[in-house]
């Protein structure tokens, strides 16, 4: 296997090293030393598993090749580096081949949201960095729906979207561009990768999601299950400021119990409303991961909810979901409060091939692995699998390294 040598950590007595591949995992005491030599067990984007050859620190781990738009690990060689090395001076047995950042990392579960209150691109939508990531959007027809909308704030939020969509596929198939990406959309209007398609033994049903409402664009994606996402401002006021009455105006989509839930955290209107904005997040999930939206009758899906280890509580669930009365054990939910103090509801909801509505049948064409061929072992094990808590990337992580030179020109703020 390859090895890397850390030439990060000099001045901080070494690099961090964690347990496991995501960065919310527990770190090791002790750290990675400068100078130290590593074996490759695994390389996923820009999460390296190693084991020590030289050098001190934890035999083994998950570190970052990058941090702070700097080199801390490089792969060993005999030649030299490479072109596009970043922090590290020549030396004749260093390289730093394919290195560029797919996304925040590659691989093919992707939890990440961009919160579009904190971009102010100069020149709104008609700046150079606004019509420079437009651009990144080969189709036409998609660019015109983003430039379709009135307000500069829903040109963001669409513009955002599809770039999340995009350099989703881009980190789970490794590439460094949107070039030869194709993008569908099935008669719902729900997205998906056409082609090229992740490798069958790995993601054979890679699919992703994306959902937005107020300042935050979030999206999902899942390599087996399918995946729905999507996030509920708790604003109870129209575009024209007028007091949403939800009791009436959302009567029938919520079951008998579910309202119960609601007017239980009564009387304050806005506790009662943040409990229906959950249970309307989890239901638009639901409805996005099968593919058919609003037309589903959202009252026959039941949602019930039970705290999440491992968070403050009250501000993240897990739940699964009642259809017309029987209980579906192969979906799962998980639903997190959003930070920050104006808030939002995000879900994620997890569900099975057989749920999914197609009319063209193209989305269903791209999912190499029936549910039939799940045992019902193996369908639980993806089911129950972690489910990674959001990353809130800035703008610049949506720009593929081969067009973040362009992007810098455009006035944009390179990543990392």
């Amino acid at each position: 296997m390859p090895l890397w040598l850390v030439v990060g950590g000099a001045d901080t007595g070494g690099i961090k090293v964690r347990h496991g591949q995501e960065l919310s995992s527990a770190s090791y005491d002790e750290r990675l030393s400068h100078d130290a030599e590593v074996e490759q067990l695994e390389l996923h984007g820009t999460r390296l598993h190693y084991r020590k050859v030289k050098g001190t620190g934890p035999p083994e781990g998950w570190v970052s090749l990058r941090a702070g738009g700097k080199d801390l690990l490089v792969q060993r060689s005999h030649g030299r580096i490479e072109k596009g090395a970043v922090g590290v001076q020549s030396r004749d047995f260093l390289t730093n081949t394919e290195l560029e950042v797919v996304g925040p990392a590659a691989g093919y579960t992707h939890r990440w949201a961009v919160n579009i209150d904190s971009w102010e691109p100069e020149g709104g939508a008609e700046g150079t960095e606004f019509q420079f990531l437009l651009q990144l959007i080969k189709e036409k027809n998609e660019r015109n729906k983003v430039l379709r909308f009135v307000y500069f704030a829903d040109q963001k939020r669409a513009l955002i979207s599809r770039l999340l969509v995009r350099q989703a596929c881009a980190s789970a198939l490794k590439k460094t561009n949107f070039d030869d990406i194709e993008i569908k959309r099935t008669k719902g209007s729900k997205p998906f990768l056409a082609y090229p398609l992740c490798p069958e033994d790995e993601a054979p049903n890679w699919n992703v999601n994306c959902s937005h409402e107020g300042k935050w664009v979030v999206c999902a994606s899942e390599s087996h299950v399918i995946a729905g996402i999507d996030v509920a401002e708790m604003r109870r006021t129209n575009n024209k400021g007028q007091t949403i009455d939800f009791h009436n105006v959302y009567r029938g989509s919520l079951t008998d119990k579910e309202w119960e839930y609601v007017k239980a955290h009564g009387p304050c209107q806005d506790k009662e409303y943040e409990a229906f904005s959950r249970f309307w997040s989890a239901k638009e999930a639901f409805v996005k991961a099968r593919g058919d939206g609003i037309q589903y009758p959202l009252h026959q899906a039941e949602f019930h909810w039970a705290p999440l280890e491992g968070y403050e509580p009250g501000t993240a669930f897990q739940g699964d979901v009642h259809i017309e009365g029987t209980h579906s054990p192969k979906w799962r939910f998980v639903q997190y409060r959003m930070p920050g103090d104006s808030p939002h509801w995000t879900t994620v909801g997890r569900g099975p091939i057989t749920s999914i509505v197609d009319a063209h049948g193209e989305f269903t064409k791209t999912l190499r692995k029936p549910q039939e061929h799940f045992s019902d072992h193996e369908w639980h094990s993806h089911l129950q699998s972690y489910s990674p808590h959001f990353d809130v990337l800035p703008i610049g992580a949506l720009v593929p390294q081969d067009y973040m030179a362009g992007y810098i020109e455009a006035g944009g703020t390179p990543f990392p």
